[in-house]
């Protein structure tokens, strides 16, 4: 997406790859076997990851109308959305018709986020210089949500549950707030930052986050308490995004393998939360952690392949000849 600021944000690319990896391995259950299968989690971090990150770079774009607004968010995400239904009906036997594609063919994730980016909109029309108040009133109907309308016997609110739609939406104005914060001092905020001390608040929320739900698991009227995970959940993304900005994460980042190893898997953060979960298999689960790798070195080449074939299929309704180079291109 094009953006009004001559620097790009590096840490940005650093969190897309934490959010497909989190992802990823929150997904792959089967891959685990006993006793190790726990391990297999993280995926409400990287959800609110890749939100917080299209919170980030949205405002940093320059303003147009809704309609042309939206039409760039189109583009990006539902060529994928389609290519996918298509390879997905080829090889996966998958039988969706266009209505369930266009509303379901992303998952939930995709359908979420499409909303999102109508709230966005009129936020950043109406309220940009009021993004903390907006932020205050978000967390309020979240409090409301939950006190009267969810169901607080879940045991894991970031699952199967409509409630998610709302209060992941916390995750993408702050994302909104530190990017037009970064915007305003057009530099990353590194020299700022020491990597220990971040270190340090990062473990902690992660504790408290985990912490909290193992114990719900275990005691009813914690689990009645599961709202509160929201805050650790808000720290560990702000202390992620803050030890991405140090210049030890920023100077590995930089060196030139890890630099496109990070970029790439970043990139195709999209491409490889929808193709995921029909490339995995248990079928080598005797070389574990190994298949771990196997998998997910897999599940990237092939998102790899969806975003070339969504490159192709957007290109192929512009009046414009095929540019076969930025079609191989992320």
């Amino acid at each position: 997406m094009s953006t009004t600021i001559k620097k790009r944000d590096p840490s940005i690319d650093i969190l897309k790859f934490l959010a497909a990896f989190f992802i990823t391995n929150s997904h792959m259950e089967q891959l685990y076997p006993p006793p190790f299968t726990a391990l297999s989690t993280g995926g409400a971090i990287g959800d609110v990851l890749f939100f917080f990150c299209s919170g980030y770079t949205l405002f940093l774009g320059k303003q147009m109308d809704f309609p042309n607004w939206y039409k760039r968010r189109i583009n990006r995400i539902y060529p994928t959305v389609f290519m996918w239904a298509l390879v997905s009906a080829a090889l996966f036997s998958s039988n969706a018709n266009m209505v369930d594609i266009v509303l379901h063919g992303g998952g939930w994730f995709v359908t979420c986020i499409m909303i999102y980016y109508v709230l966005l909109w009129v936020i950043r029309k109406y309220f940009i210089n009021r993004l903390y108040s907006v932020f205050a009133v978000v967390t309020i109907v979240v409090l409301v949500w939950y006190l009267f309308f969810f169901d607080s016997s879940i045991i894991y609110m970031y699952k199967n549950t409509y409630f998610k739609w709302c209060h992941y939406f916390l995750f993408m104005l702050l994302g909104s707030m530190l990017g037009l914060k970064w915007k305003e001092h057009n530099s990353s905020i590194s020299q700022k930052l020491k990597p220990l001390p971040t270190l340090i608040k990062l473990f902690a929320c992660v504790l408290f986050f985990y912490g909290l739900q193992i114990a719900g698991v275990k005691w009813t009227w914690v689990a009645h308490l599961q709202i509160i995970t929201l805050i650790p959940l808000l720290g560990i993304t702000y202390y992620l995004y803050e030890l991405c900005n140090t210049d030890c994460v920023l100077g590995f980042y930089a060196k030139k393998w890890p630099h496109r190893i990070i970029y790439w898997i970043g990139a195709l953060c999209l491409e490889i939360y929808l193709c995921q979960r029909s490339i995995f298999t248990g079928a080598m689960n005797s070389i574990f952690p190994l298949n771990v790798l196997i998998m997910f070195i897999l599940v990237c080449l092939f998102a790899y392949v969806i975003k070339i074939l969504s490159n192709w299929f957007s290109q192929t309704f512009r009046s414009e000849p095929y540019d076969w180079k930025s079609m191989v291109k992320l």
